[in-house]
């Protein structure tokens, strides 16, 4: 879709006439518009992140996505709440930024069903490993979770340091992480679950 010639109108761009429409916000709405050839090559996460917060958008809408582009790595932008592929018409378009206005989502059936697979095969893969977890090695990724260093676990329960060693080396194992920081960064999404 050429969003700069589009007939929406209060659709904003930030370009010059000669060129592809990268970035555009939508007056009437708290949108900010993103042309999908400038993830990434002219823009980061961060950047994104920050010309939100700082003019007040609520809501990111990336347009001119190729069909047979990689939409899984799309989910990670900042308050994304919609996404158009390039054959998208403007009245379509249109319906899209109402919606998102009106707080719900706006994406293309086959992305939808590409993350929640994604998503799907990762809960999976999480239940998997954390049911090979024993008791003990619950309770030693629950200490360590919560901020405690070997020695402390040790004493809370009543094993040596050596055996909470071999305990985090099995654990760091069965739910595929390297070392201390991914294992937290594991506790994070998953360790809620595995209690239960």
């Amino acid at each position: 879709m050429d969003i700069k010639n589009t007939p929406i109108r209060y659709v904003k761009c930030f370009n010059s006439p000669d060129y592809t429409s990268l970035f555009c916000v939508a007056a009437n709405y708290n949108i900010l518009l993103v042309n999908y050839q400038a993830l990434n090559v002219i823009t980061t996460y961060e950047l994104i992140n920050k010309f939100m917060q700082d003019n007040g958008y609520k809501s990111l809408v990336i347009f001119d996505v190729p069909k047979n582009s990689d939409v899984l790595a799309l989910k990670e932008w900042p308050n994304l709440k919609g996404l158009f592929y390039e054959s998208s018409d403007d009245s379509l378009f249109q319906q899209g930024l109402e919606a998102i206005e009106q707080g719900k989502l706006w994406f293309p059936r086959d992305v939808t069903d590409s993350w929640m697979r994604q998503m799907l095969a990762s809960e999976q893969q999480t239940t998997l490993q954390s049911s090979n977890l024993t008791c003990k090695e619950i309770k030693v990724l629950n200490l360590l979770f919560s901020g405690l260093h070997s020695t402390a676990i040790a004493d809370s329960l009543f094993i040596s340091e050596a055996t909470v060693r071999v305990h985090l080396h099995k654990i760091y194992q069965k739910i595929s992480v390297k070392n201390k920081q991914q294992a937290l960064l594991w506790c994070q999404k998953n360790l809620s679950k595995v209690n239960n």
